[in-house]
């Protein structure tokens, strides 16, 4: 008789929710491996590399076949598959992963079925959609692909120096679910993705008629024709370039409208019930005319002006340490024996454009000659000892603060402006306002990518296809923990729960938004009990489940009875 254990903790989770997505069955629908592909499917061993990764906190494709392999009891008895022992080798992976990412079109199709069956499958909303960008910098040495996805760009991680692909994804609100997801090449600009993205989603929610939420780059106006034309709403802030500074200064010094509060309405889950001011504006009429391809084209935009009490407390204070600094820079620079008027301004100058103040300061620097002896020879000078005039240079820095200018960066601080295609019925300046304070659902999935339980660096893959499939199996992964996070706070707040107990050293505070990494973690350290002998092999649960798995459990609307993995099967003799 022998005995082993194996790992079970969230794993039964994990699968019973990529079941309910259909993973598999999506995915061996959208690809088709080569004919001399055996053992596992596509969709199969898609299944086991997102499980792999939500379990053990890494993609690294060399790490899965020793996984698979510790908890290969487990498993089986989970998804009733018969697995191989070479079944989860990296070059498999790597096969997948390239399969995966090789034509987009597919990829777009395979993501689109996927989502219409999980948005009907867990009853989704689907009335507001936001898409952005980011970037991941790897290590990879400069390669000669021209069409390759690795190339220099605008780095936002402040590595220009470093190769970089950019991904796209879009989310629905409120629970943040990706609906999209999109890997570019790293020196594409921002500005061209955004309609198609629209475009995508139109396809996947097989409607119009969702308000579209985007930053500023989005703002363009070829990206707002196309989408008024057709028949889509956006909610848009513009870009601070261009007319857009001078057209804000003058709205907002001299408003067309008194200026009223923007209360927001507290959300689910939150215990102050009270309504709060975080800002004031107003709302303008625009009639809007644009040329796009030999076209022009009219239509109606509401410019909604608001500011953001606690976006202008951030640049006031940004503002005067800018100003601090500077001004102790400037009390410590002395000029050089060599330095004249202008090459002495042209320090001071800079400065100022380092902190990016030069509007706020003014500087001044007074030039005096002064005749000075200078005697020749060695040795202490007498009355006879010859010596000539020499002019000597005295500059001397002066600088005062610019407090119209400081005064009226005050007056503009906070403010912005926001466009929409939308009618004053359909949307207020309070609204207006709690979209866009939600934008962070789409940084949450970047910050699970970069720094959360799903990272994607350090990135070893270099087959462009293969980073694009790796992307696609990642985002699912994202969904299955946005998705465990919108179920779980859902039935709390339905039910006008919280839950306790997930936070490590504190298992009385209580929370009615829990993570999806505190729920997951709850179920950490269950085990397998195997033993064998030549006769049968036998499985049994070390732990029960706790009263507070049981309630995640109930909170999920999983049974309890994906645990019962307990067996006793008979080994045929050979």
């Amino acid at each position: 008789m022998t005995n082993r254990i194996e790992r079970v903790d969230e794993l039964p989770i994990i699968f019973a929710i990529l079941k309910k997505l259909r993973v598999q069955e999506i995915t061996d629908k959208h690809f088709i491996p080569h004919g001399n592909w055996t053992g596992l499917s596509y969709g199969q061993l898609a299944v086991l590399f997102i499980t792999y990764v939500l379990h053990s906190l890494t993609h690294r494709l060399y790490g899965m076949e020793p996984w698979l392999n510790q908890h290969k009891t487990v498993i089986q008895k989970l998804t009733g598959w018969k697995i191989g022992d070479k079944d989860a080798t990296d070059d498999r992976l790597g096969i997948l992963t390239g399969g995966l990412g090789e034509n987009n079109e597919k990829s777009y199709e395979f993501q689109k079925d996927l989502n219409q069956h999980t948005i009907v499958a867990y009853e989704l909303p689907t009335n507001l959609a936001r898409y952005d960008t980011t970037s991941y910098n790897v290590t990879h040495e400069i390669g000669n692909d021209e069409n390759g996805i690795l190339r220099f760009g605008h780095s936002k991680n402040y590595r220009p120096d470093l190769l970089q692909f950019k991904q796209g994804l879009a989310v629905l609100d409120p629970a943040g679910f990706p609906i999209l997801s999109e890997t570019l090449a790293g020196n594409m600009a921002d500005d061209p993705c955004y309609f198609p993205a629209w475009q995508r989603i139109v396809q996947t929610l097989g409607k119009t008629d969702f308000l579209f939420i985007a930053d500023s780059k989005a703002a363009s106006i070829e990206t707002r024709v196309g989408i008024n034309n057709g028949k889509g709403y956006y909610l848009f802030p513009l870009p601070k370039t261009g007319d857009t500074p001078k057209i804000l200064r003058e709205l907002v010094l001299n408003p067309p409208q008194i200026p009223q509060p923007i209360e927001l309405e507290p959300k689910a889950g939150q215990d102050d019930d009270k309504a709060r001011i975080v800002g004031t504006g107003f709302i303008i009429g625009k009639q809007m005319e644009a040329t796009a391809d030999g076209t022009v084209y009219q239509w109606n935009e509401q410019w909604i002006v608001c500011d953001s009490h606690a976006h202008a407390y951030r640049q006031k204070k940004s503002l005067h340490e800018k100003l601090d600094k500077a001004v102790g820079q400037l009390d410590a620079l002395k000029p050089k024996s060599k330095d004249t008027a202008d090459t002495f301004r042209a320090k001071a100058d800079s400065i100022l454009k380092s902190h990016r103040i030069q509007d706020y300061i003014c500087l001044e620097v007074n030039e005096t000659l002064e005749l000075v002896k200078k005697y020749k020879g060695k040795g202490r000078p007498t009355q006879n000892t010859p010596y000539e005039m020499i002019e000597v240079r005295h500059l001397d820095l002066q600088y005062g603060l610019n407090e119209d200018a400081i005064e009226e960066y005050k007056k503009l601080a906070g403010w912005r402006i926001y466009v929409t295609n939308t009618t004053a019925h359909q949307m207020t300046l309070n609204q207006s306002a709690q979209y866009y304070r939600d934008e962070y659902l789409v940084e949450r999935g970047f910050h699970r990518f970069k720094k959360g339980h799903i990272p994607v660096l350090p990135l070893f893959i270099r087959v462009p296809e293969r980073i694009k499939g790796l992307m696609l199996l990642l985002t699912i992964a994202l969904q299955v923990l946005t998705l465990i996070e919108f179920v779980s706070r859902k039935e709390l707040s339905k039910n006008n729960e919280s839950i306790s107990g997930l936070v490590p050293g504190n298992p009385k505070m209580k929370t009615k938004k829990p993570t999806a990494e505190r729920l997951l973690s709850a179920f950490d350290n269950i085990h397998l009990l195997i033993k064998e002998n030549r006769k049968n092999v036998k499985g049994v649960m070390v732990e029960g489940l706790s009263t507070l798995q049981k309630k995640i459990l109930s909170i999920l609307k999983l049974p309890e009875t994906i645990f019962n993995i307990s067996f006793n099967d008979k080994i045929n003799a050979t």
